[in-house]
């Protein structure tokens, strides 16, 4: 029997009325507390408020220069977006509405997926908006495509989906953003499939406000020799969980992950990672970072699984914490899984403050105690922002998370 969005929908909701939200007794979820959004947000939390159309900012990068596709409070904004010609984008709910029959595959749900939650159950019942984006064979967009979530509080639930075809490439932005006041939860799955000789450079940039929860997944499905690329900066929030899925499904395919932390005050930010090694011949690089400051708390747990065919896999994870505060905190679990012998996999990880013996170098050249930690903690952060190819997104997010740190009084000098 083939499945129809209704059922999909049904199935998914009697999931997440099962699950619910993860607790901490389940081992994936067990240094992330998400009985903070039914607090915040009532018993009902993942109830979409029918009136929410607050003034909205305009938080958009400065001086992008990109396709726009802009979703205010969960919904398409179509009089605000500019739209690239060469490739098809549709938005979810007009799919839900005209052709139902072609948001099943955008929409379906898979309990036994990894790291599928109660979380993802919910947004398949519930995800009545975001868009569905098909890249044509020999297709390489001109600019990137901007996806901008902006959202004045409440929760919204959606989901994307991004298909590029044989030899093209493209360059996404997810932003999701918010300045304002209110609590709210933002519930988004983004499902990325790249076929043969395939490129995508993703970059994910969190920076919700201060009272809004964020808890996104980003699934990927890589098919002959492509290349997928993901920066992800967290910022914002008071509390993040992102979760992130990578099918590495034929030979050549190859998979860059890179990752930026910055956080302050009593903010929480987890990410998950796992990478499938199912072909052989498949490289995969992932480093991510954190600067944590006050009584922040970060988390990070990256899987790597080399299947029993995977032979020549050449992975390599990293992730390095710097600490600012004594209250700060970061658990921190690299995973290797390997099923052959015919395979080179290295991880490693380091939790530290700033190093004593490179201020003591700095101040002997004249540099001052407060200069020399400004010059460590920028240098640190920055190796991973260094990686960006879009310059504009680069600074922008360089400016945003510098901001937030101690001690920084020269950013321009720094960027300069």
């Amino acid at each position: 029997m083939s499945l129809t969005l209704k059922s999909i929908r049904e199935t998914a909701a009697r999931a997440f009325e099962a699950q619910g939200l993860p607790t901490t007794r389940d081992e994936d979820w067990k240094y992330t507390d998400l009985s903070r959004i039914s607090a915040l947000l009532g018993d009902q939390w993942w109830q979409v408020a029918e009136n929410n159309e607050g003034e909205i900012a305009d938080l958009s990068v400065p001086e992008l220069d990109a396709y726009t596709l802009l979703f205010v409070n969960g919904h398409f904004d179509a009089e605000a977006s500019e739209l690239p010609d060469s490739i098809t984008i549709t938005s979810l709910a007009r799919l839900i509405q005209d052709e139902p029959e072609k948001a099943v595959e955008l929409i379906a749900y898979q309990a036994d997926a990894p790291l599928s939650s109660g979380v993802v159950a919910a947004n398949s019942a519930l995800a009545t908006d975001g868009a569905c984006i098909c890249v044509p064979n020999h297709v390489k967009l001109d600019k990137p495509l901007y996806i901008l979530h902006v959202n004045s509080g409440g929760t919204t639930h959606l989901r994307t989906g991004i298909s590029v075809g044989k030899h093209s490439e493209i360059q996404v932005i997810e932003h999701f953003a918010g300045d304002h006041d209110e609590a709210g939860l933002s519930n988004s799955v983004t499902a990325i499939r790249l076929d043969e000789n395939s490129s995508c450079e993703h970059y994910r940039l969190q920076m919700e406000a201060a009272k809004q929860c964020h808890l996104g997944r980003v699934e990927v499905s890589q098919q002959r020799d492509s290349s997928y690329t993901l920066h992800a900066t967290e910022l914002g929030s008071m509390l993040s969980r992102v979760d992130v899925v990578n099918r590495l499904q034929e030979p050549g395919a190859r998979t860059e992950l890179n990752g930026l932390f910055v956080a302050s005050g009593r903010q929480h930010i987890d990410h998950h990672t796992r990478i499938d090694h199912n072909a052989p011949h498949c490289v995969s690089r992932e480093n991510y970072r954190s600067v944590l400051d006050g009584r922040s708390h970060g988390v990070f747990n990256g899987k790597i699984v080399v299947g029993k065919g995977a032979i020549k896999t050449d992975s390599a994870q990293s992730n390095a914490n710097l600490l600012l505060s004594a209250h700060a905190e970061i658990d921190t679990k690299p995973e290797l899984e390997i099923f052959n012998d015919d395979v080179k996999c290295a991880h490693g990880v380091t939790i530290g403050q700033l190093d004593k013996n490179q201020l003591f170098y700095l101040k002997t050249r004249g540099i001052s105690g407060e200069e020399a930690k400004q010059m460590l903690t920028f240098a640190f952060a920055d190796e991973i922002l260094a990686k960006m190819s879009n310059q504009t997104v680069r600074r922008y997010i360089e400016r945003a998370a510098f901001a937030k740190l101690p001690n920084i009084t020269d950013l321009e000098g720094m960027l300069a």
